[in-house]
């Protein structure tokens, strides 16, 4: 099932009743938390661009190259491997953590969070449970060469997903993003929320990333901005989210759609109904 936050509750009856179904909650589950996947992001290099008096993404570090584990990979160590060039905002794979505790030890100034027994997601309402949350693995670096007096850095990373119903004020959907390496700080809010669903084990989140106010302070910018998108894929969906550096023409996507469409059609071992909203 797909379905959009940020869409008006009419419409979806409407659909509703159009396709013979008898409510929205007819449909509602409950999302078990992952015990896999990915989370991608895309960066809009633009809409960055203002923050700090002109920031970039210079660095990306994977979960193998990060190693929050190897006591040499210190916040420290990863800040002074810096680099000063652009590069990509596109396509940063970040690894979900395993259920259970916290891992320890870590390096310092690490604090990798492990993805809680309890999460979960409401495919009715988009909501969580508040304190629960999802853990990643990978860093980013960005770098600001304007930034007084002779240009910074600073890294974002280690992070996880959580559920906040305050946090629903000026078009944001409770859920952000928090960096967890040197300090814990909610980085990027999520906006415009679309969930597809096979079953409870099988799932992707995806929507936008807006420029937490937290965030935007600290680099003294707009907040909210929507600064690039994000999709959260578990089980069959791990790896959602991958965009091409290199625009196509639109033939050509439109045969790759169709073509993964026949393809997806015969390898699904399960259903999985759709609503577009």
């Amino acid at each position: 099932m797909k379905i959009n936050r940020n869409r008006s509750y009419r419409v979806l009856a409407i659909l509703a009743i159009g396709m013979g179904m008898a409510s929205a909650s007819a449909d509602a589950a409950t999302l078990n938390a992952p015990s896999g996947g990915t989370f991608t992001m895309n960066l809009d290099r633009n809409a960055l661009a203002p923050y700090a008096g002109g920031y970039y993404l210079s660095t990306f570090w994977s979960t193998a190259t990060s190693n929050a584990y190897n006591p040499a990979n210190t916040g420290d160590h990863l800040l002074s491997q810096l680099n000063t060039t652009e590069i990509s905002g596109l396509n940063q794979v970040f690894e979900l953590t395993a259920i259970g505790n916290d891992p320890s030890p870590q390096a310092s100034q690490r604090y990798v969070k492990a993805t809680s027994a309890e999460f979960a997601i409401d495919t009715g309402t988009l909501a969580g449970v508040a304190g629960a949350q999802v853990g990643m693995t990978g860093v980013q670096g960005f770098y600001a060469p304007n930034w007084p007096p002779t240009g910074a850095g600073l890294v974002n990373g280690d992070f996880s997903l959580l559920y906040d119903a305050n946090r629903q004020t000026l078009g944001r959907t409770g859920w952000y993003l928090a960096n967890n390496i040197y300090f814990t700080m909610a980085v990027y809010d999520l906006n415009n929320l679309s969930l597809s669903f096979s079953n409870a084990e099988n799932w992707q989140l995806s929507g936008d990333l807006l420029m937490s106010p937290e965030n935007a302070g600290m680099l003294q910018g707009a907040q909210l901005v929507d600064v690039g998108s994000f999709c959260l894929g578990t089980g069959a969906y791990a790896g959602c989210g991958q965009v091409s550096a290199v625009p196509l023409p639109a033939a050509v996507w439109l045969f790759a759609s169709g073509f993964l469409g026949f393809i997806g059609i015969g390898r699904r071992p399960y259903l999985s109904r759709s609503v577009t909203l």
